[in-house]
């Protein structure tokens, strides 16, 4: 793996670093042709590597924004004021008030940000990307660009462009690269439509006849906090413990952790117990440094004041994560 040089002094300090954001040319196009469509229609698979087989997802995007996402799990609709989610599993859904930046969000995820451009015109900005030529991949030409999204290329999404229209038909994504718990996932295109007639009934969410609407008080049990501080304040008013999950968006075992159990209705039963909150380690810094965070994933468990009743390093498998939030709840 390629390692930054910072011995360099004067005036070549400024050129690397100049050169080191500059992105390709290829990516520069794809950013701009995602961002120009005017609708985007895709099935898609995704895999994670040496975690089980390729997993159906599909989108409907539509500007100025609308959006229908559909996972493994999950049913996801913004019909231009609310947006609705799906839990097919637990086959319930709420709904909250839509904005950009909440459309935005959605496709924050390894897993949908192929699509993130759509709606965000800087979406595809990584520290920097290189293009690689053309490669053949099912029988055509594709151009390849290689993106690193950190210093340390400890994100790097390798993008394979359709030179007629410059949007990616796949992308190889490597998490931790070069570390011995590494995670590739691979995201695959079997359709893809641009700026074709979307259905009418797109965006609109039809309750299945055995869901049922969530209530407020399970919508905010099951809720995450990004705040540590404010976390602290509805832990004080409710009662209940706090639940810190310290990760990384380049941490192959933090993916692995909110793929097999955060998503699950265990886990959002512990919503009674627990006031649940993330802290990326890289956006707030001064908080993993104040826990002694050295290592992704670990989760804390607090009092109301912030001070540790109990943490745990890494991640092994369901099991043993539950184990650890049962013996926590106190």
């Amino acid at each position: 793996m390629r390692k930054p040089i910072f011995f360099i002094t004067g005036t070549a300090v400024v050129a690397v670093a100049m050169a080191q954001v500059n992105t390709s040319a290829l990516l520069t196009s794809f950013g701009k042709a995602m961002h120009d469509a005017q609708s985007v229609q895709s099935n898609y698979t995704v895999q994670t590597l040496h975690a089980g087989g390729p997993e159906e997802y599909s989108v409907v995007l539509k500007k100025p924004n609308l959006a229908r996402i559909e996972t493994p799990n999950l049913i996801v609709i913004a019909d231009g004021k609310l947006i609705t989610r799906y839990d097919k599993s637990g086959k319930t859904y709420y709904r909250a008030p839509q904005s950009d930046s909440e459309v935005k969000s959605l496709f924050s995820g390894d897993e949908l940000n192929l699509w993130s451009g759509f709606f965000d015109g800087n979406a595809y900005k990584p520290y920097k990307a290189k293009d690689l030529g053309n490669r053949m991949v099912k029988g055509g030409t594709l151009a390849v660009v290689e993106a690193d999204y950190d210093a340390k290329a400890r994100k790097v999404v390798t993008y394979y462009l359709n030179q007629e229209d410059n949007v990616a038909r796949k992308a190889n994504i490597e998490l931790d690269k070069g570390q011995e718990k590494a995670v590739s996932i691979i995201v695959d295109t079997k359709t893809l439509a641009l700026n074709g007639d979307v259905p009418k009934d797109a965006f609109v969410f039809d309750p299945p006849a055995d869901s049922r609407e969530m209530t407020l008080e399970e919508i905010n049990s099951a809720k995450w906090y990004y705040d540590l501080e404010e976390a602290k304040k509805v832990a004080a008013a409710s009662g209940k413990r706090i639940f810190v999950d310290f990760y990384a968006t380049w941490c192959g075992p933090c993916k692995m952790l909110e793929r097999d159990c955060f998503g699950t209705e265990q886990f959002k039963q512990f919503g009674k117990k627990f006031v649940f909150c993330r802290i990326d380690v890289d956006a707030q810094a001064s908080v993993a440094q104040a826990y002694g965070i050295t290592a992704m994933p670990t989760q804390d468990v607090l009092d109301k004041d912030g001070k540790v009743l109990n943490q745990t390093i890494g991640y092994a498998d369901p099991t043993t994560f539950f184990n650890f939030l049962r013996a926590s709840a106190g």
